[in-house]
């Protein structure tokens, strides 16, 4: 089992080099979406590691709740961002 996680994680970190790249390519609010995104996977990929490793309760308990508040702080910020170029029609 600890292969599939090996693999998800080296597919993660190499997912995660766009979003990386792009925000030093990038300004302004986009900038800090493809930040949050990036650092989204890269903690996403440290889960899958820390968990084939072994370490399971650190993985579940520390890990994933802080990609869930990184996931979830990216939706908040695209909203925010979304409604402040007054994309959404009304």
């Amino acid at each position: 089992m600890e292969e599939i996680h090996y693999i998800s994680s080296i597919f993660i970190f190499a997912a995660s080099i766009i979003p990386i790249y792009l925000s030093f390519k990038l300004k302004n609010e986009l900038r800090i979406l493809t930040i949050l995104l990036g650092t989204f996977a890269i903690f996403h990929a440290v889960y899958h590691v820390v968990y084939a490793v072994g370490l399971e309760t650190f993985s579940e308990e520390i890990l994933q709740p802080i990609s869930i508040i990184i996931l979830i702080l990216f939706g908040i910020v695209y909203l925010k961002i979304r409604k402040n170029r007054d994309v959404i029609q009304k």
